[in-house]
């Protein structure tokens, strides 16, 4: 489940889901949720692919919303499909969508950033919890 807050000037997201790797695929979803109002129509036709190592889970998480959104900017790609899989400090991932078409997919939000503020991952009720704001 991904919830949208609203937050001073930015938005943020609220994430559950069942294991640390659902986390970052729900995270780099919805963050393409905000970018793109009808993200349910992007069809999973172009394939990223790449690999992150961090010290921790919250540098996990900031640097791939980042290559994700740079990918974004730099080659005006809508992702929505992610396939995530996190093995001690070293994330892997696949992620597909397609070009962007202005006749096709209508743009929400403009993001220019992931944040650290608030930025939190915690273990609940035997799933996980993810808090993450968006600089807009």
């Amino acid at each position: 489940m991904i919830e949208f807050i609203e937050h001073t000037a930015d938005i943020g997201i609220i994430i559950r889901a069942s294991s640390l790797n659902e986390v970052f695929e729900k995270a780099g979803y919805g963050m393409f949720k905000i970018i793109c109002e009808n993200l349910e129509e992007v069809e999973c036709k172009e394939i990223i692919e790449g690999e992150i190592i961090a010290e921790n889970l919250i540098d996990m998480l900031y640097l791939f919303l980042e290559k994700l959104l740079f990918e974004f900017d730099t080659k005006a790609i809508i992702l929505k499909c992610f396939d995530v899989i996190i093995e001690n400090n070293k994330l892997t991932y696949k992620a597909k969508g397609e070009i962007y078409n202005s006749k096709k997919h209508k743009i929400g939000t403009g993001i220019k950033s992931p944040t650290y503020h608030k930025m939190e991952i915690k273990n609940e009720n035997g799933g996980f919890i993810a808090f993450i704001i968006f600089d807009v």
